[in-house]
């Protein structure tokens, strides 16, 4: 796994998250993470606090990139979509990798109490999306609150929340959690079987995907 890092923001509190997925015909898959990781690097200088990339292993969308930024406002989201025309980078990916962009989702983060941790870095990002059914906001937020020391105890190194403002599923939250094994991912979900308050969530809300993508970087 290719991590770069540079300077601070590495795990600040973002207010708005952006989640973009492609796909990508190109035979060069290593030349295409480079680029992905280039253009990473871009976008930090340009207003996100934090990026997070790499490839949809199980789930909805196989094989598909998935490219997450982090902002503490929507002004510095502006900022990378004003500079992507001039990056050699983003080109590098649509004309050379054949990367074709199909979803861009911008949501809201919603504060969910959890320490994170990137040591050791962490190789896998479990993404789970769903729309509510019986349980309002406050009620989902309060239930997830009560089911980290869980996810934290089994493994899990950092834990976000969101509910997506525009794009496509307008309306769903998503949950994003990473992990630094498949055995970690396993071990917290055996033990959020047995979880009252994870039970009492799972049957207010309605899940319509989880997938495992394979971080290829960190920003």
């Amino acid at each position: 796994m290719t991590i770069h890092k540079k300077g601070g923001n590495v795990m600040g509190e973002p207010n708005f998250i952006v989640i973009t997925g492609a796909t990508s015909d190109t035979n060069d898959r290593a030349g295409l993470m480079g680029a992905m990781g280039d253009f990473a690097q871009e976008c930090k200088d340009n207003g996100a606090m934090r990026i997070t990339y790499g490839s949809v292993l199980s789930g909805k969308h196989p094989n598909a990139l998935i490219f997450i930024q982090f902002f503490e406002s929507l002004a510095g989201f502006e900022n990378v979509m004003k500079a992507i025309p001039n990056s050699k980078p983003y080109e590098s990916m649509i004309k050379d990798h054949a990367t074709k962009p199909f979803v861009r989702n911008v949501m809201q983060s919603k504060a969910i109490p959890f320490e994170p941790t990137l040591s050791p870095m962490p190789n896998y990002l479990v993404l789970t999306r769903a729309r509510p059914k019986t349980l309002n906001e406050a009620e989902v937020i309060n239930l997830l609150s009560s089911t980290t020391s869980t996810f934290k105890d089994h493994g899990a190194q950092t834990l976000r929340f969101g509910h997506t403002v525009t794009g496509n599923d307008i309306g769903t939250y998503l949950l994003g959690v990473t992990y630094p094994s498949m055995a970690a991912i396993e071990a917290t979900y055996t033990e959020l079987a047995t979880n009252q308050a994870f039970a009492k969530l799972s049957a207010g809300i309605d899940i319509d995907m989880r997938s495992i993508v394979k971080i290829a970087g960190i920003l």
